[in-house]
């Protein structure tokens, strides 16, 4: 590379040009461009070209609670390959336009702003930022159930027929969550409530309402947190930095 830019000073002292010096240049272009692997025309999203290992969530126990159950899993493997849950997510984001969704775009609300959920998002290429919304929705299910695809509130509800259940506890009926997407039109009834796929689905349509901000349905501020959100630790009422669910997140490692 040194021998290449002395060329190149040389070359670029000559006042007169030949066309022996043009061709030379033709050549020293020619080595500049083989050394350092500029990218082709056919490159139309250079981030997707990254592939990398990632890492498991922490399943350990921890004293400040800060680490996610076994049956987590099914968002991240414990070797750090995506789960079954995982791959539901990724291609929800996918339809929903890749890496021109709302999921995956640079100017996410708090992302590096505050509440800065994930400072380093914007050297996260596409399938980093992907594996983050695994980690976020794994994060919100471990807090609304342990991602136990059983669960059930068994405390006080406005109706007991109508008991939010599931990964991310979901009204039972039908009638109650239907508006809140296509994706949450599934017939009532603790079977149908309680499947993964219905349950990932219709959360990713609620999060993907939020992230339009006032767009959206919700009228929300476009962050993942504070915001006015059908979860309630992550509304500014209960946390400014999405509480539970915001430490499991800042865990994601390459956001940090």
């Amino acid at each position: 590379m040194k021998n290449l830019l002395l060329t190149l000073l040389l070359l670029t002292s000559v006042k007169s040009w030949s066309l022996s010096d043009i061709i030379s240049i033709e050549r020293v272009n020619k080595k500049i461009n083989n050394a350092t692997k500029a990218p082709d025309g056919s490159c139309h999203d250079c981030r997707t070209s990254e592939h990398r290992s990632f890492s498991s969530l922490p399943l350990d126990h921890r004293r400040d609670g800060v680490y996610f159950n076994e049956k987590c899993t099914g968002f991240i493997k414990r070797n750090g390959e995506e789960g079954e849950w995982g791959k539901i997510i990724t291609d929800y984001i996918e339809e929903k336009g890749g890496k021109d969704s709302n999921f995956l775009d640079d100017e996410v609300r708090g992302m590096t702003a505050q509440p800065r959920t994930c400072p380093n998002w914007y050297n996260l290429n596409t399938e980093e930022r992907k594996r983050f919304w695994i980690w976020m929705m794994a994060s919100i299910a471990q807090v609304e159930s342990s991602c136990d695809k059983n669960q059930v509130n068994t405390g006080a509800v406005p109706n007991s027929s109508d008991r939010p259940r599931g990964l991310f506890q979901l009204n039972t009926l039908k009638k109650n969550r239907s508006w809140r997407g296509e994706n949450c039109k599934f017939p009532s009834g603790e079977t149908d409530t309680i499947k993964p796929r219905n349950q990932i689905l219709c959360s990713m349509d609620i999060m993907n309402e939020l992230l339009k901000g006032r767009r959206g349905m919700y009228k929300a501020n476009g962050r993942i947190f504070p915001t006015n959100s059908y979860w309630e630790k992550l509304r500014p009422a209960h946390s400014s930095t999405g509480g539970p669910i915001g430490e499991l997140v800042r865990k994601f490692p390459l956001c940090r």
